[in-house]
């Protein structure tokens, strides 16, 4: 073994090691979250989630099922807590972790370029020290924070990492693999799918729209963007169809999930009613945006050029565009009009987003360590330095973040 795999192997077992403690901490602060019962202490959104399904019965996602199934328990902890409690704290903090590490299962597809036109790095199946390392960055960057612009660190901004809704933090994990698997297909269905890809493919969407159905919203469009280009690309109808019908079920499962959600007495609904969501905490809604997703922009704004040769980086910022335009144009009414709950699908566009942009990053590093420390291509250098403070900032926000949560400091942080 030579020093550099030695030197790999210690640096994974050192970020295998912090990604379960992370892991481990997320089952305290989920556990804390799932018995609050009131004021800021350990605020979530979980406990409303759990009485939706343990005492009101309402099916409202597929979540419903599984905490459901934990109530039926007949144990009670030391504290005289349900043992449900426990059991969805660590099933939550199982979906947190996994998120990690498809995200990092994310950025090694990605740096390769798979199901793109344009071919990337030689990039081996295992997970590297840049992979694992970058999968726990991106599951914890939260927006750049400057006093006075939104209601709080989170409130009034949109971030991908978010640690008090649970049935988001499902469908993050979900929606990974989804997007995953569609970069498998992606590659080869001009060839043609097999049933087993295809129902894999349908039941794995289904699954993930069950949870929530906002990944598909903002998922759904860009298939259909790229699907319809490869038509023009002479792919035959036939198979854009085949690969696209994926989704019919799943917008089943949206209509079922639309009338349980605004049905008749529920005395809930939806309008189109532009920017409303974006300033409901926020004052300066296009500020918060902008700082909402500084890294992405500064790098997106360096390879405008290069765009559409990835499908990844075209397809992550179709994403966020379908996402931001979903949160700016429509508005619940009723008990949920102050929810925002419009805003899950672009959070996971925010992850897509800095996913993509964290590989360019990469990439523009190493072209800089290339060139002499940047002294052949300053401008690149400079882009370089500058989105490595700004990643920085990110970072630091969500820690300091997450930090506070597990202090028992409320989501709606303003400090």
């Amino acid at each position: 073994m030579n020093r550099q795999d030695k030197y790999g192997k210690i640096g994974k077992a050192g970020l295998h090691t912090v990604i379960i403690l992370y892991g481990i901490s997320m089952v305290f602060l989920f556990y804390r979250q799932a018995g609050w019962t009131g004021g800021a202490v350990y605020e979530s959104d979980l406990p409303a989630h759990i009485r939706m399904i343990v005492e009101d019965g309402w099916y409202y996602s597929l979540t419903a099922f599984i905490y459901q199934a934990f109530y039926q328990i007949p144990f009670t902890l030391p504290d005289k807590a349900p043992f449900g409690n426990l059991a969805i704290a660590v099933f939550l903090a199982l979906c947190g972790v996994l998120s990690v590490y498809l995200t990092a299962v994310l950025l090694r597809d990605m740096q390769s370029r798979r199901g793109c036109p344009e071919k990337g790095e030689d990039v081996k199946d295992g997970l590297t020290v840049w992979h694992l390392l970058g999968g726990l960055i991106l599951n914890l960057v939260m927006p750049c924070y400057v006093r006075g612009i939104a209601d709080g660190r989170y409130i009034g901004m949109e971030s991908a990492s978010i640690w008090h809704n649970s049935t988001y933090i499902v469908m993050k994990a979900t929606g990974l693999l989804c997007v995953l698997y569609y970069g498998k297909l992606a590659e080869r269905y001009r060839q043609g799918l097999t049933r087993r890809e295809w129902v894999c493919f349908t039941l794995l969407l289904s699954v993930c729209t069950a949870v929530k159905p906002s990944f598909l919203m903002v998922s759904a469009p860009v298939m259909a963007v790229f699907l319809l280009a490869d038509l023009f690309r002479k792919v035959p109808f036939i198979r854009v169809f085949w690969f696209g019908s994926t989704v019919f079920l799943p917008l089943c499962v949206v209509l079922f999930q639309n009338m349980v959600l605004f049905g008749a007495g529920t005395g809930n609904g939806w309008e189109i009613r532009p920017g409303y969501a974006l300033s409901l905490h926020s004052g300066y809604p296009l500020m918060a945006a902008v700082l909402s997703v500084f890294f992405p922009l500064i790098l997106l704004a360096a390879s405008l050029k290069e765009t559409g040769k990835d499908r990844w980086f075209s397809g992550a910022w179709l994403m966020a565009a379908f996402g931001f335009l979903e949160l700016y144009l429509f508005a619940e009414t009723g008990g949920r009009a102050g929810d925002g709950n419009f805003m899950w699908g672009y959070s996971f566009a925010v992850l897509m987003i800095f996913a993509v942009s964290l590989v360019r990053w990469a990439e523009t590093g190493k072209k800089v360590l290339m060139e002499r420390k940047g002294r052949e291509n300053p401008l690149r250098a400079g882009i370089f330095l500058a989105s490595s403070l700004i990643l920085v900032w990110h970072l630091y926000c969500g820690i300091y973040f997450y930090l506070h949560l597990l202090r028992g400091v409320s989501y709606w942080m303003w400090d």
